[in-house]
């Protein structure tokens, strides 16, 4: 019999209830947010930027006027014609940063969440764990370098590595690495999620124009308006990358029909978590052949065989595997 893969979500029961949604910001949260905010904004600003400081972090002037006052009796703040962060404000924003991606990373490795809920969830929990659970997770997790929007997670002495942005304009016809997706623009964000772009994403880039991109990843074409590479940070790959790069030929498994094998050549960088666990665990590995068994009277699932055993999948997983079928054709041809 077939074996099917249970996605459900699993989360702390206690953590939806200290995350529910709280309109109200009160003043630690607001002087953290903003110490944040100036960090990512340079360390610095004007003080004709306040009113829209204010504005983006959802307070009003009097709000703005005493988060400023506490931030300078602190130490954190120097408010001369510019707003600046003292070295101590500096490591403030630097441990919330911390929080937040060390954070992040745990939802994309161990929750059912969506990508577009990982951001506002983080930002909500960066203030309340504690330094000990924040090592714990980040233990738990392997200590990693990177967020899983490719944001670098500063160290636990609070050295950030650099982010990897590229100068170098991008021209149709070229295979790019995404390197960065960036989370703050939700929306944005998510039209990018739907693509199944993530870190580490392969693409190439068919045509771009001040409108569009259009590109082709993991064996299907997509657009998405020009826009949405302010949100992005991509490098290019090389020819001789491209050489030891088999994923770039490679199509999902929802492409294989009837009577097709193909060799499995990884899971997309956007399979994460207990879905990336379970399809490894099933036998859904690099070198893997897979072929389809038989498909539901409805056409999803479908059952594939790999590795003696029949696996049912529904697409929205099998979406994740990425084959080749021309390396089981070039192989027979040399039998």
């Amino acid at each position: 019999m077939a074996t099917t893969i249970n996605n459900k979500e699993h989360w702390w029961a206690t953590t939806k209830g200290l995350l529910a949604r709280n309109k109200h910001v009160d003043g630690k949260e607001l002087q953290e947010d903003f110490l944040k905010y100036i960090y990512e904004h340079g360390k610095e600003m004007p003080r004709q930027l306040v009113d829209e400081a204010a504005k983006d972090l959802g307070t009003n002037r009097e709000g703005m006027a005493n988060t400023v006052g506490a931030l300078v009796l602190a130490g954190e703040l120097t408010a001369n014609d510019t707003l600046a962060l003292t070295e101590k404000g500096c490591m403030h924003a630097l441990r919330l940063i911390r929080a937040h991606r060390i954070y992040e990373q745990y939802l994309a490795e161990h929750s059912g969440y969506a990508p577009s809920e990982w951001h506002e969830r983080a930002h909500r929990m960066e203030h309340r764990i504690t330094p000990d659970e924040q090592e714990r997770i980040a233990s738990l997790l392997g200590n990693p370098l990177f967020d899983p929007h490719g944001d670098p997670i500063p160290t636990p002495s609070l050295a950030v590595a650099d982010k990897g942005t590229c100068g170098e304009p991008i021209e149709a016809q070229s295979w790019w690495r995404i390197t960065h997706v960036e989370d703050d623009d939700k929306q944005l964000f998510t039209l990018i999620a739907e693509k199944g772009l993530t870190k580490d994403s392969l693409i190439f880039i068919t045509q771009i124009d001040n409108v569009a991109m259009m590109f082709d990843y993991e064996g299907e074409h997509f657009s998405l308006p020009i826009t949405a590479l302010e949100a992005i940070n991509m490098q290019p790959v090389t020819t001789a990358e491209l050489n030891n790069l088999p994923e770039v030929r490679a199509q999902r498994l929802t492409h294989l029909q009837a009577g097709e094998e193909a060799r499995i050549v990884g899971l997309s960088p956007a399979c994460r978590g207990a879905l990336r666990r379970r399809l490894l665990d099933l036998g859904f590995v690099k070198g893997s052949v897979v072929s389809i068994d038989m498909p539901s009277p409805m056409g999803n699932p479908i059952a594939y065989i790999v590795r003696g055993s029949a696996i049912a999948l529904r697409h929205e997983q099998a979406k994740y595997v990425l084959v080749r079928k021309d390396l089981v054709e070039s192989e027979k041809q040399q039998q």
